[in-house]
């Protein structure tokens, strides 16, 4: 008997572990317990899938090992939190139904607030850039500004950048070294995933849900501005929860698959080098492809008025793409070069896919950047003067009036034309790309100010070619494209070849649009990336440019 007592007070005691000594209340039953933070285990998944749990030690002792609800409550000092925000020895409160946590308050007593730096952490697409402010969009639909500071570190593709980088549509994510702050530590941009790889016409054959796949038929690419066949079948994986619309309506994806046979448009980014669909437009009545300017926007009725005076209608489900990145509607704006493919019949046409042509030197308005072309007239230790001067503005050279001071120094990419490769600072400083024409030493030799093509954020050299004979600046053209190849010609020396190109017309003040692919050479161009002088050989496939021309050769070339 007394054994029998003995063993149903031990099962007591490990079922309700603050019971039985009287010492603590059960917190399954009273609906909160308090105490420390041990730690969190991950959910798990499988024929019986475990939730994320929370180990605490009750102030009396006690361990528990608790769920998380759905829909739970986080702070830490009355502060909104995530659960990833909590660090183990916390002193935490816990909300109860049961064994499940409602709402869990931590208390980071020693510092109020204080969390470890980066550890708090948002993700989401950057939909405005104001000056030092970031609008994020979450993945959850949610909007916050964030703000950047000259302390604020910008990684991409691995390697250190200026925030000047950042481009609306960039998937990013944002470290903050404090709990209550909306300053942002440092910024990710999170690789090449978030740019348009592919713009796809194709018939659909086949939805397969359960691998979250599409069988395709009669796959046609967007090249040039127009469809060029690509394959007759094609099997893609897309996206969780991929954006359907027909006619400017939301498909439920489950209903995707009584439209096999329809013609669809299909926007494909690489993640991982994969090819994945990140949304899908179901072809609703008849193609149309406009390549015009935007006239005016109707913001009330969702309407473009284009240079022609047509009038095409644009919505949540249209594919906006600038900057080779997906944007949203608020990137349009009058004045704009675009491709339109509209979708429906008379003057009754809706935006399935707007292609923005537009690009400049700078991504935002946080970027300082400009190109000028001149002859050096000084050169000091860490400066110069340029002469008969022009800068590069709204795509075009104009002409600058006076002379122009600028600083280098030891970061500033130096490219000798003439010879084909990079010299120091040193090297500029003591060479004859600058003299003294009244010198007898230049007289004797002949010696001329050499020329200059300088690529300056704000008043720094970030990079520079120099050479010894002028260009003619009313031959040459700005255009921007996306590169396919780069090659060294035995003939020539490098070339790169070119699609989607499209040249600035100054005539018409817009872009023009080219209809093949373009070969250019780079044997004497500078090449720029980052604000770093960089040799043909580095340019990657995919890579979208800006970039002067001289008819066939290309005279600076920067990597966006």
């Amino acid at each position: 008997m007394v054994k029998r007592a003995l063993c149903l007070g031990l099962c007591i005691l490990f079922l309700f572990p603050a019971v039985g000594l009287g010492v603590e209340t059960n917190p399954l039953v009273q609906g909160y317990l308090e105490g420390y933070l041990l730690g969190i285990t991950p959910a798990q998944e499988g024929e019986k899938p475990v939730p994320v749990r929370v180990q605490m030690e009750s102030y009396a002792g006690s361990l528990y090992l608790l769920d998380i609800a759905p829909g739970a409550v986080f702070t830490i000092d009355n502060i909104p939190a995530q659960l990833s925000e909590f660090r183990p020895g916390m002193e935490i409160y816990a909300g109860l139904q049961g064994k499940s946590i409602l709402s869990l308050e931590g208390y980071s007593t020693a510092n109020l607030g204080y969390i470890p730096p980066g550890s708090r952490i948002r993700t989401g697409v950057v939909m405005t850039i104001d000056r030092d402010q970031l609008g994020v969009r979450a993945d959850n639909g949610s909007q916050a500004t964030y703000y950047t500071s000259a302390a604020t570190l910008v990684h991409k593709r691995g390697q250190l950048v200026e925030l000047e980088a950042l481009y609306v549509g960039d998937r990013v994510r944002l470290y903050f070294d404090e709990l209550e702050t909306d300053m942002v530590s440092r910024l990710e941009v999170e690789g090449d995933s978030n740019l348009v790889r592919s713009i796809y016409k194709a018939r659909l054959a086949v939805v397969d849900s359960s691998e979250n796949r599409l069988g395709l038929e009669d796959i046609k690419v967007l090249n040039n501005g127009a469809w060029q066949a690509a394959a007759p079948l094609l099997k893609l994986e897309h996206i969780d929860r991929l954006p359907v619309y027909t006619a400017g309506a939301p498909v439920p994806l489950r209903n995707l698959k009584y439209y096999r046979g329809r013609e669809t448009y299909l926007l494909v980014k690489n993640v991982l080098g994969q090819d994945i669909i990140d949304r899908m437009i179901i072809k609703n009545q008849y193609e149309a492809a406009l390549n015009d300017q935007i006239k005016d926007i109707n913001w009330y009725g969702e309407v473009l008025e284009l240079k022609n005076n047509k009038n095409i209608s644009f919505n949540e489900g249209s594919i906006i793409i600038k900057n080779g990145r997906v944007q949203d509607k608020t990137a349009l704006h009058p004045g704009q070069d675009v491709l339109v493919l509209a979708d429906g019949r008379g003057g009754s046409r809706i935006a399935n896919v707007v292609y923005v042509y537009n690009e400049d030197l700078n991504p935002s308005n946080i970027s300082e950047y400009y190109l000028y072309c001149g002859q050096l007239d000084q050169i000091y230790e860490d400066g110069l003067w340029l002469k008969s001067l022009f800068i590069l503005e709204n795509n075009s050279w104009k002409a600058f009036n006076g002379e122009k001071e600028l600083f280098y120094d030891s970061d500033t990419g130096i490219y000798d034309v003439e010879t084909g490769g990079l010299i120091s600072p040193q090297q500029f400083y003591a060479g004859d790309y600058a003299v003294d024409e009244d010198s007898d030493r230049v007289k004797e030799n002949r010696l001329r100010d050499w020329y200059a093509y300088v690529f300056a954020s704000g008043d720094r050299v970030a990079s520079i070619a120099v050479q010894k004979q002028q260009d003619s600046l009313l031959r040459q053209r700005v255009t921007a494209a996306t590169v396919k190849a780069v090659a060294e010609d035995p003939n020539v020396g490098w070339v790169v070849t070119l699609g989607e190109a499209r040249d600035w017309s100054n005539h018409k003040g817009q872009w023009m649009p080219k209809n093949a692919d373009l070969r250019l050479n780079l044997q004497k161009a500078l090449l720029i990336r980052n604000g770093k002088v960089i040799s043909p050989e580095e340019l990657r496939s995919r890579e979208r440019v800006y970039l002067v021309r001289d008819d066939f050769r290309v005279k600076v070339l920067l990597v966006k």
